[in-house]
């Protein structure tokens, strides 16, 4: 399989057709690999934007892209897409580090040609947690490409960050430090039907506690200390995304608080409780009389 590292810049502005704020691509950075991980060519080009020829200073400044290259050296995004698509070739997997590259590239798609599908993009893995599990990070939290490169001994020093091809290149470094192909075979998705319903599903959290998917099952608790069924003291409450309420034990009367999340997911539902033990109040004492 040819795996094709990519990496994209975008311009934010606002557009009627997008009905809200939409991002451009301006530049896009790839570097490919044969089925052993060995270099074959890179790719880089960059968009002229019609959406909003200006471009904003925070891109500006973070990219050091200027007017004049796009104007310059720009072609229209129909132009890149295919030359990319040729780079790519028939059958290639497209990597990203994190999967925000890949929902602006869809994003385009869809603004452009009415649908988000990418029609060069046979195969996609998202790389990043791939790279944060084989380095033992924690998976709760999303790990920059510069902290991967620091925590690798990658140096950055001759990149220009945020740059499309040199954030490819780097990227490229860290895939190749961590991949191991048995291990990452699971990371590749087909980019089929149900990979854009799955990446395009918006996970929603319930709010309802007669929602027919709260099962009463999960909304029980036992005491941590002697393992006692606890006795909900009162109404389910829902507050910061979990549904709370006070409980007690009625064998050791330690006091406690429930939470419970429902999130609805294209998988189905996932459930997240968490109880935690009361901090008991000092008694109140009265001041001596003086």
């Amino acid at each position: 399989m040819k795996y094709i590292i990519a990496d994209l810049e975008w311009n934010g502005a606002y557009s009627k057709k997008a009905h809200g704020y939409f991002n451009e691509i301006i530049e896009i950075g790839a570097v490919a690999f044969d089925d052993e991980m060995k270099p074959i060519g890179t790719f880089h080009r960059v968009i002229t934007p019609v959406v909003s020829k200006k471009l904003s200073g925070i891109v500006r400044d973070l990219t050091h892209i200027t007017q004049e290259e796009l104007e310059q050296n720009g072609a229209t995004f129909d132009e890149v897409v295919q030359a990319f698509a040729q780079f790519a070739g028939d059958d290639a997997a497209i990597l990203t580090w994190s999967n925000t590259d890949l929902l602006v590239l869809m994003e385009n798609f869809t603004f452009f040609h009415g649908e988000p599908t990418v029609p060069f993009m046979a195969y996609y893995a998202d790389i990043q947690p791939y790279c944060q599990m084989r380095m033992g990070v924690d998976m709760s939290q999303q790990m920059g490409l510069s902290r991967a490169c620091e925590q690798l001994g990658i140096s950055a020093e001759d990149s220009a960050l945020h740059r499309a091809l040199d954030d490819s290149r780097l990227t490229a470094k860290v895939f190749t430090c961590l991949f191991d192909a048995a291990s990452f075979a699971s990371y590749v998705r087909r980019a089929d039907e149900d990979f854009y319903a799955r990446i395009l599903y918006k996970p929603t959290v319930i709010h309802d506690i007669d929602h027919p998917l709260v099962k009463r099952s999960d909304l029980a608790f036992s005491c941590e200390a002697c393992g006692a069924n606890l006795h909900r003291k009162s109404k389910w409450c829902f507050r910061s995304r979990h549904f709370c309420a006070d409980f007690v034990c009625r064998s050791c009367r330690k006091a406690y608080v429930g939470r419970v999340q429902y999130k609805q997911t294209y998988d189905g539902v996932e459930v997240r409780r968490r109880l935690k033990e009361k901090e008991k109040t000092p008694p109140k004492t009265e001041a001596k009389a003086e």
